[in-house]
């Protein structure tokens, strides 16, 4: 590092001979604030070999001294202890504040200026040769926007030389936000078109990121550029990390007459970077063009107010002629610099602290944002406090409503256009002499509204004012019909709670002449011809929801629940219960029919075989299976008054045959017997046995229940020639003989 000042051979520290420290890493920088009058030699002789390169920073009483890291607090600690030292601190890096995009089709800058009021501070001045912006920045390369006689000659503090050219591209666009020429056909419009640009390189070029620089060689520019007699001083840049150097600077350049403009960072916190968050800096946060804070720009808080200013894609030329479209607070700082710069060109008396006043209070606040939130700068207002010049009285062009109809209930919003010879500050609504609105003349505004009282019908006479920055009021009126009175309507169909199908018939009757419509559930309804009656068919829905609307857009409604009957009737239960087992004829029973409309029939299937209908309840029937035996699927289909159907069915079992039986032990045929005889049998069936019996002679003797059918009987009481017969009965009734045999007494 070299020890030499970085611009006059005059600012030699002499006598300080130094000498580097020994360290194996890179060598970190102090910055040192001096007491007025200490000897920077006899402050660094407590130092010793700790003490490297040292550095005089310009404009302030303070200089930069290089030291290993190792050794970095225990220097700043001895410093600090010194009486000759106001402070000691790490010299911080300051980076810029722009966020660039390359979508030229996002591009709209004279919207942007016009978001900030920037066209019409122009119709009192486009800026002045006697004013000098300096950017302090990456430098400023000359191009067609920026020619050599608006463009002065800086100072390079990175590389300190009188060459401040710009091999990053930010400060370049940040001069061209500012000062570029205008009707060229090149670039874009500078706010301050016929200022002129003081080039001040502080930060240089990053393989990544942002460019960025020492907050020492920061607050050496801010200074210098002060120094130059610069009214304004553009700070597009910022660290988040408090520097007493780079307050000092502020404070040396504002007791040197100049303003400076910083960026609040782009960091997405709700606190101001430095430098902008020394007083009496002007801090400028940003915003999108409507007026929604611009990712990531920090925000104000409730307690911690500054100004806002749109910047959103604006188009700026940068280090190799090259178009960007930067945003962020960098460009929104660059666009109150130019603001800032008009201000001064409207006198030489003009103070630095009366256009921060002017910018600070300029503001207003986008209907988007809450009340708390930052405003947004007013170049028209600003201007305006100087310049108190504005002789013609508004023309409202446009008065900003269109009334086809009768205004109603939901009222009219007004978005009124006016012209002047400079700028129109806000509109007033009147209706009949009563001011019922008020809004600002900016983009962001929120329109004003009205809406008449409920029950009012006839004329009435909206006014809208236009008032410019003096006071003076231009009006434009018309008469408007008012009808907030609701229309009359009166249901004929459907009734409360109808049960309905498929579609409804809807029936209104309206005394309304000429509607503008008429609808249920949507669904237009038709006039009668030469009747008050108007009809349609909608669809079926668990409600009806009924609209008059008349010719003023006022609305009657009404809403009539019905009942909508889709579904085949219901049934709690069905017998017989599945897989009973049935003979013979056997009757099926549905229980607990119901159906909101009412049956009209249910009819009977058995294996696909039509058994019958009945059409009142109990629904029951009767089915003949026949000699059948398996499964029987019964089938019952039960249809309501409106058509639908519902269908059940149960799977039965036919048992129509006799059981198995088998005589298993007994005389046999022609045997002849005498006194007790017994009839052992086997019998079985899947419906399960009831009984089995003996029949002698055609008269049961014998009856058992039980399995092991045992069957016995006195053949001495019975005729000497017997005939004898064994039948079975299973749990169905269903029954099963034996062959007869013939048997004697003896």
């Amino acid at each position: 590092m070299r020890i030499a000042s970085p611009c006059l051979a005059s600012l030699l520290l002499v006598g300080l001979v130094a000498t580097p420290a020994a360290a194996a890493e890179e060598p970190v920088r102090l910055n040192v604030g001096l007491v007025a009058g200490a000897d920077p030699a006899a402050v660094l002789a407590g130092l010793g070999d700790r003490a490297g390169a040292v550095k005089r920073v310009h404009g302030l009483d303070a200089i930069t001294v290089e030291v290993a890291e190792p050794d970095r607090d225990s220097v700043i600690a001895t410093l600090r202890d010194h009486s000759g030292v106001r402070y000691a601190e790490p010299d911080g890096q300051v980076h810029a504040d722009a966020v660039t995009v390359n979508d030229p089709q996002t591009f709209n800058e004279l919207f942007h200026l016009a978001v900030n009021r920037v066209p019409d501070a122009w119709t009192w001045t486009t800026g002045s040769t006697a004013v000098t912006v300096a950017v302090v920045d990456s430098g400023v390369t000359r191009n067609r926007d920026l020619d050599d006689g608006r463009v002065l000659t800086g100072y390079d503090f990175v590389d300190s030389d009188t060459s401040p050219a710009d091999a990053d591209g930010h400060g370049t666009a940040m001069a061209t936000l500012i000062a570029a020429e205008a009707n060229n056909y090149y670039g874009n419009a500078g706010v301050c078109m016929s200022c002129r640009i003081l080039p001040v390189r502080v930060l240089e070029q990053q393989a990544e990121g942002p460019a960025a620089g020492a907050a020492a060689d920061a607050a050496a520019g801010i200074v210098w550029a002060a120094e130059q007699g610069a009214q304004v001083v553009n700070v597009s840049f910022s660290t988040p990390v408090e520097s007493e150097t780079l307050r000092d600077a502020v404070d040396r350049a504002t007791q040197l007459g100049a303003l400076v403009v910083a960026a609040a960072g782009n960091d997405g916190g709700t606190a101001r970077a430095y430098p902008a968050a020394f007083e009496p800096v002007v801090a400028v946060g940003a915003v999108t063009n409507t007026g929604r804070p611009h990712e990531p720009t920090n925000q104000n808080s409730v307690t911690d107010q500054w100004i806002d200013a749109a910047a959103d894609d604006m188009l700026g030329v940068g280090s190799g002629s090259q178009v960007t479209f930067p945003n962020g607070t960098s460009v929104a700082s660059s666009i109150v610099s130019g603001i800032a710069a008009l201000a001064f060109s409207t006198g030489s008396d003009v103070t630095a602290a009366e256009v921060r006043a002017a910018i600070t209070s300029s503001g207003f606040r986008p209907s988007t944002q809450p009340a708390h939130s930052a405003p947004l700068v007013d170049a028209a207002r600003v201007i305006y406090a100087f310049t108190r010049a504005d002789e013609q009285t508004p023309t409202v062009t446009d008065i900003g409503f269109t009334v086809p109809r009768p205004v109603s209930v939901d009222g009219i919003t007004v978005r009124p256009k006016a012209a002047d010879d400079h700028a129109v500050a806000g509109y007033r609504l009147l209706v009949d002499g009563a001011e019922v609105g008020a809004t600002a003349a900016t983009l962001q505004a929120a329109p004003m509204t009205w809406k008449p009282p409920t029950g009012s019908e006839g004329e009435v006479t909206v006014t809208v004012e236009a008032i410019d920055l003096a006071g003076r009021v231009g009006r434009m009126s018309r008469v408007v019909p008012v009808d907030t009175i609701a229309p009359k309507m009166t249901v004929v169909s459907p009734f409360y709670f109808d049960v309905v199908h498929g579609s409804i018939t809807v029936e209104i009757r309206t005394p309304e002449t000429a509607p503008q419509r008429i609808t249920a559930n949507g669904v237009t309804l038709t006039q009668v011809p030469g009747t008050d009656r108007w009809i349609g068919e909608v669809p079926a829905a668990s409600s009806v929801e009924m609209m008059v609307i008349d010719a003023a857009d006022n609305v009657t409604r009404e809403s009539r629940p019905v009942t909508v009957d889709d579904e085949g009737p219901a049934i709690t239960g069905l017998t017989p219960a599945a897989n009973t087992r049935v003979r013979g004829t056997f009757t099926s029973t549905l229980q607990g029919v119901q159906d909101v409309i009412g049956v009209a029939r249910a009819e009977l299937w058995a294996n696909g075989r039509y058994v019958g209908s009945d059409n009142v309840a109990p629904y029951s029937m009767a089915v003949n299976s026949g000699a059948a035996n398996g499964s029987v699927v019964l089938t019952w289909r039960l249809t309501d008054r409106f058509g639908n159907t519902r269908t059940y069915t149960r799977t039965v079992v036919a048992d129509n045959a006799g059981p198995a039986l088998v005589i298993s032990r007994a005389p046999k045929n022609k045997a002849k017997i005498k006194g007790a005889t017994k009839v052992y049998m086997k019998a079985s069936d899947a419906s399960g046995i009831s009984r089995v019996e003996l029949i002698v002679n055609g008269k049961v003797v014998a009856r058992d229940y039980t399995a092991g059918y045992l069957l016995g009987f006195n053949a001495s009481k019975q005729k000497k020639t017997m005939k004898v017969q064994v039948r079975a009965y299973d749990k169905l009734g269903n029954v099963k003989y034996t062959s007869t045999r013939t048997w004697y007494r003896k």
